[in-house]
């Protein structure tokens, strides 16, 4: 147990919204335990104990056109490893161990990238909303357009519970609409297929499909 300087899950969620993130959720790190070998939170900081989860939006217009989603999604990632990193720096100033983790980040399976844990599912155990049918995380507010980010840290936080509400009734629009039958088997994820959709250019990743994401009908945060 690690809480020096009084450090408490209401000053950390403090720290997050100075730094500019709109929801934040804090999970025990011992509900990890279904995380993959390597991939739960103290595989990642020695004495994690709490995983602090960030999010923040972005409109709905983005969706417009590849090239805007691709911008914002670039520009998303940026700013959710800049507050993340804001709020590690203010942790370890209470006196805490503290590790920032960005969804840009992680390790490289044969020759994928997989982040060094799933900031889905940690913000899902941090009570900020669901996993929804097409895979995407969805928050009451903001539906699935909230980018993700964390910090772990070794400071013994109160986890928020897990949320109450609804965000997905299988109405079987993502299905029906994904042009290569990704989501067709429940908890099959066909990344392989969605990987055509996927470019990198000039370092950066290129989406040019978001189909799911635009005909669910929290794509435009409602």
């Amino acid at each position: 147990m690690n809480n020096l300087a009084g450090i408490s899950s209401e000053k950390v969620k403090e720290y997050g919204l100075n730094a500019g993130a709109s929801v934040i959720g804090i999970a025990a790190a011992q509900d990890f335990a279904l995380a993959p070998e390597g991939f739960k939170p103290a595989d990642i900081l020695e004495g994690c104990l709490s995983v602090i989860v960030l999010g923040a939006p972005f409109p709905p217009e983005t969706l417009r056109s590849v090239a805007e989603y691709t911008e914002t999604r670039n520009a998303m990632l940026t700013k959710m490893t800049g507050i993340a990193k804001a709020v590690e720096k203010r942790i370890k100033a209470d006196g805490c161990k503290a590790k920032a983790i960005s969804a840009s980040e992680g390790k490289t399976i044969d020759g994928r990238l997989f982040g060094h844990i799933s900031l889905k599912h940690a913000a899902e155990l941090a009570g900020l909303g669901h996993i929804n049918r097409n895979y995407l995380f969805t928050n009451d507010k903001y539906g699935n357009l909230l980018w993700l980010s964390a910090v772990l840290t070794d400071a013994d936080l109160a986890p928020d519970k897990r949320a109450s509400y609804k965000t997905c009734d299988n109405c079987n629009k993502c299905v029906d609409k994904c042009p290569v039958g990704a989501l067709d088997e429940p908890g099959v994820f066909g990344k392989k297929e969605c990987g055509k959709f996927y470019t990198i250019a000039n370092r950066k990743l290129e989406i040019r499909c978001f189909t799911c994401r635009m005909v669910c009908p929290h794509g435009l945060g409602i």
